[in-house]
């Protein structure tokens, strides 16, 4: 999995990167937890004129390997758009061949930096679109197969914060995904992707039935709806 960062704010600081990582790793994440991070690789190409393909390389070494204690590993490369085009080139083998355990995250200023064979296998986040979603009637437009994550965390935010609202749109979401199922079996169109979104959906209501963390459990079931495509 690969995102895209379009965003103003270049460093490991960024609360988005911060939210994302937390969403990811299902916990917490603040600076302090970024610090000698054995599952976290970072190429930062501020200072740089340019970020070669050697380095690119020396990163797909280190991420060839299971994660040591995080449920993923993370590699994220500050000022990707100084990625010579050897080094887009060699690094779109690496998006190829990533596991579901490894995670690219690129912050660049405009997708427009990189190669659109790069931008194009990436999920992209556009920061300057974030606004404020604390109503929940707003939720409305929201989708699990919204492919702009961070405004997408804000609808859930705003979602979570309601357990009967959660479990409402839940319940709306699996109907949806039910029609969706008996109109592919008519006609003959693939089903599995529908059937593993109707478990994780069941699932995860399950769960927030059971007190679980409903932020935290909404943020994984969109996550894994995106893998699904």
């Amino acid at each position: 999995m690969t995102y895209l960062l379009v965003t103003q704010h270049n460093n490991l600081e960024n609360q988005d990167i911060l939210k994302l990582l937390s969403t990811l790793w299902n916990r917490k994440i603040t600076p302090n937890d970024l610090k000698n991070n054995v599952d976290l690789y970072v190429i930062d190409g501020r200072e740089q004129n340019s970020i070669g393909i050697e380095e690119i390389k020396e990163l797909q070494e280190k991420m060839r390997f299971q994660p040591f204690k995080e449920s993923v590993q993370i590699a994220i490369i500050l000022s990707a758009k100084k990625l010579t085009h050897h080094a887009q080139n060699s690094f779109l083998k690496t998006l190829e061949d990533s596991s579901e355990r490894t995670v690219h995250i690129l912050l660049v200023d405009s997708e427009k930096d990189l190669l659109p064979t790069i931008t194009s296998r990436s999920k992209k986040i556009y920061t300057k679109t974030i606004t404020n979603f604390e109503n929940t009637n707003s939720l409305d437009s929201f989708c699990f197969e919204d492919s702009d994550l961070v405004q997408s965390f804000k609808f859930i935010e705003g979602l979570a914060k309601n357990k009967l609202k959660s479990i409402e749109y839940l319940e709306s979401y699996l109907q949806t995904l039910h029609n969706l199922f008996r109109k592919s079996i008519k006609e003959g169109a693939d089903i599995k992707a529908i059937t593993t979104k109707i478990e994780l959906v069941i699932t995860t209501k399950q769960q927030i039935n059971a007190n679980g963390n409903r932020r935290l459990l909404l943020e994984n079931l969109y996550l894994q709806i995106q893998r699904l495509g």
